[in-house]
This record gives C-alpha cells, sequence and structure tokens, in this order.
C-alpha cells in the first residue's frame, strides 16, 4: 500500500515538473513583453524610442527608402551630368575673340566668349536685312535696281547689280547673302522703305532710314535686345553694334525660314534675270563649298562678315546627329574663322578632319577691308 502511495506521488510530482517547464518555454520574457505594450505600438512612427525595435524598424525601412531614392537620383544626376559634358557643354581653344554655340533644338548654350560684349556685326547683319525685308515683300515680288546702289562705300563687296536691272526679292536675297552684295542690301532696304513709310516717291536716304528702323524693331522682336543697326549692310559706323549671343538668336529666325536657310545653305546658285542677264553666285562661307579645305559637310549656313571693326566674322550653323547648332565667331581672322567655326563642331561630331593652319593670332581686318 505503501508502495503504492509512494509511486502515485513520484507519478505526480513528474507531472508537476513537466507542466511547468512547458510553461517556461512559452512564456514570454518581460523585456520582449513591454516591447510590444499597446502603449509603445501606438506611439507615432517617427517618435524615438530608445532601444524599442519596432521604430527602429521602420526607421531603417524610411532609410531604406530615402537611400535608394537618392541613390537613383544620383545615378540620374550621374547620367545627366555625363549628357550635360557630352552635348551641353565644350571646351574648345578658338582664336575668336567673342564667340556663342547654340543647340537650337534644346536652346542649350554649349560653349560662350565674351559673347554679350558689344561688337561690330559686319555683313553678319545681312541675315537681319533679310528678315526684315520678307516681312514687307514677298519672294516674287519684282524690284527695279535705282540710284541707291550707288550708296555704298567704295571698297565694299558687291552682286555688281547695275541701275535698270528688275530682280525678284528672292533674287536680290540671293545677291545679298550668297556674294554678300552691299549693293543689293541698299536696294532692298530702300524699296522695302518705300512700302513701309507708303511713300514711293520717298529719297534713297529716307528710304533706307525707315528701313534701319524697322531692322532695330525686328531685332528686338527675335531677342536681339541690345543691338543697334545703323546701316542695311552692316558697313562699319559709329553707334553700330550687337553681340555674338543675339546674333545667333537672329541666325536662329534666319534658319526657321524656308526661302532663307536654303539660300544660306547653298554654295552656289545660277540663275537668269527677267533682262535676260545669266548671273552665278558663290557662297562667300567656306565651311559650305566641296573644294574648300575647310569643307564640312554638314554644315548648313549662314554668314560670313568682314570689316576693320569687326574682323573677320562667321555665323554659321551645321545639322550633327539630328540636332541642329549655330556657332558665332567675332573678331578673328581671314581663315581661322572657319577653323574656329569647325574646332566647335569637332567637339560635338568627332568625325571632323580638321585642317591644318599656321600660327596666326586674331587680328581686325586691314582697314581698307570692309567688304564682307
Amino acid at each position: 500500500m505503501k508502495m503504492k502511495k509512494l509511486i502515485a506521488l513520484v507519478l505526480a510530482l513528474f507531472l508537476v515538473l513537466s507542466l511547468a517547464a512547458c510553461n517556461s518555454s512559452t512564456t514570454t520574457p518581460p523585456s520582449s513583453a513591454a516591447a510590444i505594450s499597446p502603449t509603445n505600438t501606438e506611439l507615432p512612427a517617427n517618435s524615438l524610442q530608445g532601444d524599442a525595435g519596432s521604430t527602429h524598424t521602420e526607421d531603417d525601412e524610411q532609410s531604406f527608402e530615402q537611400t535608394s531614392e537618392a541613390n537613383t537620383n544620383s545615378q540620374q544626376k550621374n547620367v545627366n551630368s555625363a549628357y550635360s559634358e557630352d552635348i551641353e557643354n565644350i571646351s574648345v581653344d578658338i582664336m575668336a575673340t567673342n564667340a556663342y554655340v547654340l543647340n537650337v533644338d534644346t536652346n542649350s548654350v554649349l560653349y560662350q566668349k565674351n559673347s554679350d560684349k558689344h561688337i561690330a556685326p559686319a555683313s553678319t547683319a545681312k541675315m537681319l536685312t533679310a528678315l526684315t525685308a520678307l516681312d514687307y515683300c514677298s519672294l516674287d515680288d519684282t524690284i527695279t535696281v535705282g540710284s541707291e546702289i550707288d550708296l555704298i562705300a567704295s571698297d565694299s563687296s558687291r552682286a555688281w547689280l547695275s541701275n535698270g536691272d528688275t530682280l525678284t526679292v528672292r533674287q536680290l536675297l540671293v545677291a545679298l547673302l550668297l556674294p554678300s552684295g552691299n549693293d543689293a542690301a541698299y536696294t532692298l532696304a530702300v524699296n522695302a522703305g518705300k512700302r513701309i513709310a507708303g511713300e514711293d516717291g520717298l529719297g534713297a536716304q529716307q528710304a533706307v532710314k525707315v528701313f534701319v528702323d524697322a531692322m532695330n524693331q525686328k531685332a528686338k522682336k527675335v531677342g536681339a535686345t541690345s543691338s543697334n543697326f545703323i546701316a542695311p549692310d552692316g558697313y562699319d559706323a559709329d553707334g553700330q553694334y550687337t553681340t555674338a549671343f543675339e546674333l545667333a538668336q537672329i541666325a536662329k529666325v534666319c534658319l526657321g525660314n524656308n526661302a532663307l536657310s536654303e539660300i544660306m545653305g547653298s554654295y552656289k546658285i545660277y540663275d537668269t534675270w527677267m533682262n535676260g542677264r545669266e548671273v552665278t553666285y558663290r557662297n562667300t562661307n567656306e565651311l559650305i563649298n566641296p573644294d574648300s579645305q575647310y569643307y564640312y559637310s554638314k554644315a548648313i549656313g549662314l554668314k560670313t562678315g568682314t570689316t576693320g571693326d569687326a574682323g573677320s566674322c562667321l555665323v554659321s550653323a551645321a545639322d550633327i546627329n539630328g540636332q541642329t547648332y549655330i556657332c558665332v565667331v567675332m573678331g578673328s581672322s581671314a581663315g581661322i574663322r572657319f577653323s574656329d567655326c569647325l574646332t566647335v563642331f569637332s567637339a560635338i561630331d568627332p568625325t571632323i578632319s580638321l585642317p591644318q593652319e599656321n600660327n596666326a593670332t586674331p587680328s581686325a581686318a586691314p582697314s581698307g577691308l570692309r567688304r564682307r
């Protein structure tokens, strides 16, 4: 009997010990129980809770999301930076004293050098002369050359118009823009000036003044707000000035005009005038001359200029990899202006083979050379 009671006691004790061991293995420790108390879980997610694991986990998640976003932004900035270095910023060594390079499609500046300084425009002003004339004349309008061609300087570049020649406005624009005819500039200015004033009997000099006033108004409309033009041919004159930046704005509008872009992008144009006279004009822009050492197959214009005050100048444009670029170089020298532009374009298009130039330094044209 005593043996049965002893066995029962041992079994009971074993059962009690087993239950105690089971409860010990499933009970949460007091330190962890504090971490899941209702008071702690109701705290705002951004509350700082010391060692409480829940808030630190949320902070870590937020930190990961922010870090990931920062990494993404950093990667995007690196991509943009690389794009900017490749497309929107170039480093070149050119001899022109003033320069401005514009991506027309993105309206971004790739390079500039004294681009806001007032400079003489030389015959680059003829781009604005052409734009202004087309505001008041149609391409097919006919104009008879008059005594206004005697107003040009003796050392001017000419299209060799004669008093009494009758040309269309388009033919006059060709004579203006390819050989850079100052006589064509005055013929357009006088006839357009008379139309602006509404007076066919207006004298030549008065008509030129009316036209030049319209040129300056046009300049402001196209973004050349600080320029001032005195003569329709760009011949040196006191108080006449522009900037490399503003010439790029004028050039951009010219490129948007189909007739002007076609004319200034042509190396050679042959035509027959109404009196039967046959003419062939060649562009003074060597970048589009297939026989020139400066030829660049992607060049599409625009206009040269040379005067004593301006030096040798070139406003050029090129289509490269589906985008259009304008390069303005002013205050260079005769051949260097073309190699300056090629140097700029080679920074965008590495396929260009640059011509070998001597070590000439930038210089203004001789005082008597005021041609283009």
